[in-house]
C-alpha cells in the first residue's frame, strides 16, 4: 500500500461535513427541541398522573419536512392516533415556536414502512405521462372500433338471403296456412 492512497481522518470528517450547510444544521436543531418541548408538554387526563407526552416522545420521531408537511414516524399505530389526537396542539405549539419553518400539517408512517412525503414533479414529466397515457387510450380505441367493424361487416354477409332447403319450406308453408286458417 502507498501512502498517496491514504486519507487522514480529517480529510474525510472536511470531506463529509463540507456539504452540509450550518444554518440547516442549526434550524434542524431547533426543530427537534422544539418537537421535543411540544410533544413532552402534553399533560394526560389520567388519575393516576400518567405523563402522555414523555411517552409519546419516546415513541415518535421526526423523519422529514418537505412542503410544508412533517412526517413523524411512530414505533405503533397505537402511537400514531394518539398523536392525532393532539395533532392540532402539536402543530400549534410547533408554528409558535417555530415560526419561520412554516409546518400547515403532520403525516404519520409506522416505523418499518417506506414511506415517504411526495417528491416536487415537475410540469413536464406530468404533461409526459399524460401524453403517453391519451396515446394508450387511443390505441386501445381504434383497437376497439376495428373490431366493431368486423362485427358490422360480418353481421351485414350474414343478414343476405340465403335459400332454405326445399323440404323445411314447405313444412313452415303448411305451418303458416294452419295458423292462417285456424285464426279466422
Amino acid at each position: 500500500m502507498n501512502d498517496e492512497n491514504l486519507i487522514s481522518a480529517q480529510e474525510m470528517i472536511m470531506t463529509a461535513f463540507t456539504n452540509i450547510e450550518r444554518a440547516q444544521v442549526e434550524q434542524n436543531n431547533k426543530l427537534f427541541k422544539s418537537w421535543k418541548y411540544v410533544i413532552q408538554s402534553i399533560k394526560s387526563n389520567a388519575i393516576n398522573g400518567e405523563n402522555l407526552g414523555m411517552n409519546l416522545y419516546s415513541h415518535l420521531r421526526i423523519i422529514d419536512l418537505k412542503n410544508e408537511i412533517l412526517l413523524i414516524e411512530a414505533d405503533h399505530p397505537a402511537w400514531i392516533q394518539t398523536a392525532r389526537l393532539y395533532q392540532k396542539y402539536i402543530l400549534t405549539g410547533l408554528k409558535r415556536g417555530l415560526p419561520e419553518l412554516k409546518i400547515s400539517s403532520l403525516a404519520f408512517r409506522l416505523r418499518g414502512s417506506n414511506a415517504e412525503l411526495h417528491k416536487e414533479i415537475s410540469e413536464e414529466k406530468i404533461r409526459n405521462d399524460m401524453k403517453s397515457k391519451i396515446e394508450k387510450e387511443d390505441e386501445i380505441i381504434r383497437e376497439f372500433e376495428k373490431s366493431r367493424e368486423k362485427i358490422s361487416e360480418s353481421n351485414e354477409n350474414s343478414n343476405e338471403k340465403k335459400e332454405i332447403p326445399e323440404n323445411l319450406q314447405r313444412i313452415l308453408d303448411r305451418l303458416k296456412n294452419d295458423i292462417l286458417t285456424e285464426s279466422n
